[in-house]
């Protein structure tokens, strides 16, 4: 009875635990230079709205990767899009995309 109860409260707490390692790595891509806003959804794609300047993008989202990592969120891809280039009316994976990198964990 003491297993199956345990059991379950894991079940319940795992959820919760996810979305808090979600939102302690948006805060930690939200501190980090040249980033605007920052969200993520359920397939494991967080969205990094920028300012469009002259770098490199697809480095950029390699290292908000490695910014992402310790946290343990469940992010396997980053989109850097630029901020005008985000129209709320449509679906975030629709919006033209400055920089791509998968993140592997």
């Amino acid at each position: 009875m003491k297993r199956a109860l345990f059991a379950c409260f894991l079940a319940m707490m795992a959820p919760s635990v996810a979305w808090a390692d979600q939102a302690s790595a948006i805060a930690a891509v939200r501190g980090q230079p040249r980033v605007v806003d920052v969200s993520a959804d359920n397939q494991g794609n967080m969205f990094v709205l920028v300012k469009a300047e002259n770098i490199t993008w697809n480095q950029y989202a390699a290292y908000l990767c490695k910014v992402v990592a310790p946290h343990q969120a469940r992010i396997f891809n980053i989109r850097i899009i630029e901020l005008t280039k985000a129209i709320r009316t449509q679906p975030a994976a629709k919006w033209d995309r400055l920089g791509n990198a998968a993140c592997a964990n």
